[in-house]
């Protein structure tokens, strides 16, 4: 949120209250919840608009719903008292109507300030999943494979999007976290090719990268991993 050059990436944020949840809802016709503190798409809470004064709360494995009254008792039971936050619902491109969103990874050797990305992938989620985790049964692909079966346009500069906005969110953190060395970022891209940032990992997972056919940029994340493990 401090630069102006990120800002724009960013869905509309808020640690979750009573008061957000409500501003929130009567702003946008999709929420989404999810724990401050949290992996592999376990927690994350989709609230949908309907008629009536009636909302339907998506989690992992069900759907249900529920009045205006019924809906924070509801919520406070599912959250318990974890911190989450709430964000408007980014309307995901689709790949046979699964949603898809991107993992990059950025690294940099110790003692050096120039960032790299070392891999990048699509993930197409399980159809009908509110996630695209690979833990919840989400499909690896290439980035370029995941855009052109998708409903994106322009599929060059969503891919020359998806690259500026994990390099320089890089280079913007390096001033909150001098020593950090990886970053591996979600990326969401809306139906009309607008890039967005989901979440920015700084100890992120890799392991989907090993399904991809060429190994390539597994090898050259844990080379990096290794050098820096080294020479600390």
């Amino acid at each position: 949120m401090k630069y102006p050059s990120l800002r724009r990436f960013l869905p509309k944020s808020h640690k979750l209250s009573v008061k957000s949840l409500r501003s929130m809802l009567g702003r946008y016709n999709e929420v989404i919840l999810k724990p401050v503190v949290g992996s592999g798409g376990i927690g994350i809470i989709k609230v949908s608009k309907l008629r009536d004064k009636k909302y339907n709360v998506h989690t992992l494995n069900a759907t249900k719903t529920v009045t205006g009254k019924q809906l924070i008792p509801v919520l406070r039971k599912l959250k318990g008292k974890r911190p989450f936050l709430i964000q408007n619902c980014i309307p995901l491109a689709k790949v046979n109507d699964s949603l898809v969103d991107f993992r990059y990874i950025v690294q940099r050797k110790n003692g050096d300030r120039n960032w790299v990305i070392t891999g990048k992938h699509g993930k197409i989620g399980k159809q009908g999943s509110i996630v695209t985790n690979l833990q919840q049964g989400a499909n690896v692909s290439t980035v370029k494979e995941a855009l052109q079966q998708s409903n994106i346009k322009d599929v060059k500069k969503t891919m020359s999007d998806l690259e500026y906005l994990s390099l320089t969110a890089s280079k913007g953190f390096t001033r909150e976290f001098k020593s950090q060395n990886i970053w591996g970022y979600d990326l969401g891209v809306d139906a009309k090719g607008r890039v967005w940032m989901i979440e920015a990992n700084c100890t992120p997972l890799v392991g989907g990268f090993r399904y991809l056919k060429n190994k390539k940029m597994y090898k050259r994340i844990r080379k990096y991993q290794a050098y820096n493990r080294k020479h600390k």
